[in-house]
C-alpha cells in the first residue's frame, strides 16, 4: 500500500470515528406528535396539519434541519415527504413544530363516505426529525375527527 492510500485510508477511519462519537456527544431529542388535525377536505383538496413537540435536552442549541412523514388513514398511505423547517431547536425547551400535509386526493375520495359517515378516522403518523448528524424517528397512532 502506497503512502497516498493509507493516509487516505487513515482519514477515512479519523473522520468515521469522529462521526459516530457525535451520537454519543448529542443527545437526540425527544419527539412527541402533539396533534394530528384534517383542516380541510374537499372533493379537489385536503390538508391536514401535524404538531410536533420537540425537546432539546442537549445544554447547546441544536439546528433542525426538517422534518420527513409518513402518514396513513384508516390504513390506508395518503401522504407522505418532507418538510424543510431550518430553525434552531433551543436548549431544554420544547418547540413546536407544524408540518402541512397536503393528502393524496384518490386516496382520500376512497376513504371519503366513511370519514363523512363516521366523522373521525384512525391514523398512524411515522416519520424522523433531521438533524445534520442524525434523524430521530417518532411514531404516534389514534383517531382524528373530520370537521365540516
Amino acid at each position: 500500500m502506497n503512502l497516498k492510500k493509507l493516509s487516505a485510508t487513515l482519514m477515512l477511519i479519523s473522520i468515521s470515528a469522529a462521526c459516530s462519537s457525535v451520537s454519543n456527544v448529542v443527545e437526540p431529542p425527544k419527539v412527541v406528535v402533539q396533534q394530528v388535525t384534517l383542516q380541510h377536505l374537499s372533493l379537489r383538496e385536503t390538508t391536514g396539519l401535524v404538531t410536533l413537540n420537540v425537546t432539546n435536552p442537549n445544554a447547546f442549541t441544536l439546528p433542525l434541519q426538517g422534518v420527513s412523514y409518513h402518514l396513513r388513514l384508516n390504513g390506508v398511505a395518503v401522504a407522505s415527504g418532507e418538510q424543510a423547517q431550518n430553525m434552531s431547536l433551543p436548549s431544554q425547551r420544547p418547540v413546536l413544530v407544524e408540518i402541512p400535509v397536503r393528502l393524496q386526493v384518490g386516496e382520500i375520495l376512497r376513504l371519503a363516505p366513511m370519514l363523512w359517515r363516521d366523522r373521525q378516522a384512525n391514523y398512524q403518523l411515522d416519520g424522523a426529525v433531521r438533524l445534520p448528524m442524525l434523524s430521530v424517528p417518532f411514531q404516534r397512532q389514534g383517531a382524528i375527527g373530520v370537521q365540516q
